[in-house]
């Protein structure tokens, strides 16, 4: 079963009930304190996907997310001027953007990030936290924290082990003097106004000394994390909401931030749902990771489509690795063409989840048998591509064994542009060639069965100089029988000769693809 109809069935056993003649509430957000890493993008599609299935199932849903812009400034990233030191300690909204022309730092970061959401076609409503402080909807959770701060330091305590001392109070107020929010102390709170002090040094910054008082509404204060996330529930009125695997451990924000909802604000917390994360190359990534490590640089790399299918296709209790480095998207094209193949040829073998990631790939279609077009492989694309004197419409025509239609030129087109930007920004060193214009000096070690061995190719080629390329293949693989050498020898014989490598493409296409004459020579050369 499709793991997002797994969730959404729990979701309506456990809530089904108090859901039914009203709106169910979806939400997720990202803090933008630098470039958005990929691992940001599993969250906000296991919730989008987990909205899409609600809307398949005729369930009225909206999925908010947020852009959070109301957090410290704590770190300033290696591609950010060092020079924005001066501002650590102040609220995202209140730190300039690195390009004076967004509204501050945290829209600079989001607007690309933000472009990037959108065009992937999910039902998302954005909205941006200050606004929501600033309009005083978070006015009555911050007077409920502060008159409860003894109860909410229980909570930390019995849930995470944290000891909060007595003064200490769940709210962050922003100097009246120097604008910064992570380095001021509340020291008393009359209901109306706190007293405070802006005099914590917390590491990457200190306060400016100054004291005085200030009332918290209105977009003056913010709450620590774990009580803002619970205000945020309420506020929201959220039904669903989960999170990686991380704020589920124990001791974990979420425990914290549930009891805090329900005990605290008197509201039901959302529906749980935990999710693993995305590595690249095996790793998690961080904001100030380098390139394709962003959410952005790893959607830019993906057709639309392709970026959908790669984010669905596995459990979301199941890690992603994305690496642009290796074989990861040829191998996504490959699967992605599988499951396409099998939902047009109604596959009886094709299990029914399959089907549906097919259908939640392509969610914003609102027509799917537009997609029933000719998938040439990508390996096969990524080859041709660099092969300027080959036709690629033509060799594809031969492959499909037909004309192409109007789709299936619209798919080749994508291909090839994907193909080029995937060769360009990060093909591992196996897919990338250059055939040599001498004999390459790797050609002159080949062993003497190496050499047999091109000496029959070539005869084969001079006598078949019109062969495509599953005859070449065929030919090849009769050799390893007929001469008893082990098939990669017979490829490291082609490759090291023409690119002086021991990889390359697929063989027989490659050689079909090459002028006969060119690859006779130079087989006879080597020989």
């Amino acid at each position: 079963m499709f793991w997002a109809d797994d969730i959404i069935d729990d979701f309506i056993k456990e809530r089904g009930k108090e859901m039914k003649g009203r709106k169910i509430i979806i939400r997720d957000e990202k803090t933008l304190s630098g470039r958005p890493h990929v691992g940001s993008l599993r969250s906000f599609v296991m919730h989008a996907v987990l909205a899409d299935v609600l809307t398949n199932r005729k369930l009225d849903n909206i999925f908010y997310y947020e852009i959070n812009d109301t957090d410290a400034f704590d770190s300033v990233p290696s591609y950010v001027p060092a020079e924005w030191k001066e501002h650590l300690g102040k609220r995202l909204k209140d730190v300039p953007s690195p390009d004076s022309q967004a509204e501050n730092y945290a829209m600079y970061f989001a607007k690309e990030y933000l472009d990037a959401l959108a065009d992937s076609k999910y039902n998302a409503e954005f909205y941006i936290a200050s606004h929501r402080y600033e309009a005083g909807e978070y006015d009555n959770y911050i007077k409920l924290a502060l008159n409860h701060k003894d109860e909410i330091r229980e909570i930390y305590r019995i849930e995470s082990g944290s000891e909060k001392p007595e003064s200490w109070h769940p709210c962050q107020i922003i100097c009246d003097k120097c604008g910064k929010i992570a380095t001021t102390k509340i020291t008393d709170w009359n209901g109306k106004e706190v007293s405070y002090s802006c005099t914590v040094d917390v590491g990457y910054t200190r306060g400016c000394g100054h004291e005085g008082k200030r009332s918290p509404f209105k977009g003056n204060a913010t709450m620590p994390w774990k009580v803002e996330w619970a205000a945020k529930f309420s506020v929201v009125n959220v039904d669903l909401e989960g999170a990686g695997k991380d704020h589920y451990a124990a001791g974990g924000s979420r425990h914290v931030s549930n009891r805090i909802c329900e005990e605290i604000f008197k509201h039901k917390h959302p529906f749980d749902v935990r999710h693993e994360f995305i590595l690249v190359d095996g790793a998690k990534m961080s904001s100030s990771s380098g390139v394709g490590a962003t959410a952005v640089e790893v959607y830019e790399l993906l057709p639309r489509y392709l970026f959908r299918f790669m984010m669905i296709q596995k459990d979301v209790m199941k890690t992603i690795n994305f690496s642009p480095h290796g074989d990861t998207i040829p191998v996504l094209f490959d699967q992605y063409d599988a499951i396409c193949r099998d939902y047009f040829e109604n596959n009886e073998d094709a299990k029914e989840h399959k089907n549906r990631i097919f259908e939640f790939t392509h969610f914003y279609e609102k027509d799917l048998k537009k997609l029933n077009r000719y998938l040439p492989r990508f390996g096969h694309i990524a080859f041709f591509v660099q092969m300027p004197h080959l036709d690629i419409e033509e060799k594809v025509c031969e492959l499909k064994g037909g004309d192409l239609t109007n789709l299936d030129r619209i798919e080749l087109n994508l291909r090839i542009e994907f193909a080029k930007k995937w060769l360009k920004e990060c093909s591992p060193e196996k897919y990338v060639f250059t055939v040599q214009e001498s004999v390459p000096e790797a050609a002159k070690n080949l062993t003497d069965d190496q050499k047999n061995f091109l000496k029959l190719l070539t005869d084969f080629l001079e006598k078949k100089p019109d062969a495509i390329g599953d005859d070449i293949q065929t030919f090849i693989h009769e050799q390893k029988e007929a001469l008893s050498m082990q098939p990669a020898d017979l490829f490291k014989a082609i490759y090291l000769s023409i690119l002086g490598k021991e990889n390359g493409p697929q063989a027989g296409w490659f050689l079909e693809a090459l002028d006969t004459d060119f690859v006779v020579k130079r087989f006879k050369e080597v020989v």
